[in-house]
């Protein structure tokens, strides 16, 4: 049987109402389900929405919540994010639970994740934040891209701005360490992957420790708001959000993105060449990702709590883009 928090094989005897108790501890501290206060309609009474429509992230409710004896209330300091699925865009807490699991088993640092139901049985979307330590009395410091690209919020995912010079900026700003490079590469990658094409500045974060006396950032925060666009049709229009190398927002592609009309590895490895990358490190690191994504994204969605349809027009556009990255390479 499967955890439909971990999306994790487990023992029957370790499950309660289908989570396992490991799961439930990690996430909650405790090792009974936890419930949603209200339902997704009330919900909605509760939050207050500012929606520009042009992103899933936008249409998405979310609100602070803390636990109460097995019961998420709402809490404007509460140490969770509850997000219910917005109305006409179905199984989209089941469809980000489900990916970003799988970017856990690809090995990023995720903020903790699971789903739980309000009081009718709906489940939403839960992840636990990441800012606070320390019995939540010490916030770390974050600051996110668009803050240290100095971007102003309404311009995040602006065509003037690309993953590359983005990502130069944010390394520095933690020491310049290329390990930090290749990270946040696989982070972009990942996202044209699942088809994730809202990875603006401020879907980005850096942390410090509060106790540092250093003005540099350790490094960046667990990743957050990732899902798949390929069910949602009036969405699924772009790529990426910004340009991934910095010729492209004078609309200079490469050869093989030319030729094809798509990312390639190509263009990855000349985005981590950009990066103080060796071109044939470059191909091995991405080839390997690939690899990785390709094998670990079926059994997740297998124990997922997607539909079998959405399970298969996800993992058709994760085939369809990992295919893509392995093109051959096209020189002019």
């Amino acid at each position: 049987m499967g955890c439909k928090g971990s999306l994790k094989e487990v023992n029957d005897k370790d499950l309660q109402s289908g989570y396992s108790k490991v799961h439930l501890k990690s996430m909650y501290g405790i090792t009974k389900p936890v419930i949603i206060s209200g339902t997704s309609e009330s919900f909605t009474d509760m939050v207050i929405e500012h929606t520009d429509g042009t992103s899933i992230s936008g249409v998405q409710r979310k609100m602070f919540m803390t636990l109460v004896k097995g019961v998420l209330v709402p809490s404007n300091q509460g140490e969770y994010i509850v997000k219910p699925t917005p109305y006409g865009l179905p199984q989209l807490s089941e469809n980000e639970h489900a990916i970003m699991k799988i970017a856990e088993r690809t090995g990023f640092n995720v903020a903790k994740c699971s789903i739980a139901p309000f009081e009718n049985g709906e489940l939403a979307y839960v992840t636990k934040r990441f800012d606070l330590i320390d019995d939540k009395k010490i916030k770390i410091f974050v600051e996110d891209g668009a803050s240290i690209c100095d971007v102003h919020p309404m311009n995040k995912g602006s065509d003037a701005l690309s993953y590359e010079d983005s990502i130069k900026k944010m390394v520095k700003a933690c020491g310049g360490a290329i390990a930090l490079s290749v990270y946040a590469v696989r982070h972009v990658l990942f996202s044209y992957i699942v088809g994730n094409n809202d990875l603006h500045l401020k879907n980005f974060s850096l942390k410090r420790d509060p106790k540092s006396k250093s003005n540099m950032m350790d490094g960046f925060t667990p990743l957050y708001d990732i899902l798949s666009v390929a069910p949602y049709p009036d969405y699924d229009k772009e790529y990426l959000s910004l340009s991934l190398l910095h010729s492209e927002t004078d609309g200079n592609f490469s050869a093989s993105y030319e030729a094809y009309g798509y990312y390639t590895k190509h263009d990855f490895i000349l985005l981590l060449e950009s990066l103080g990358v060796k071109p044939v490190i470059g191909e091995r690191i991405i080839l390997d990702f690939v690899a990785n994504v390709r094998k670990v994204s079926p059994s997740v969605f297998a124990l997922s709590n997607l539909s079998k349809e959405m399970q298969d027009t996800i993992m058709t556009r994760i085939t369809d883009r990992c295919d893509a990255i392995e093109r051959n390479i096209i020189v002019l």
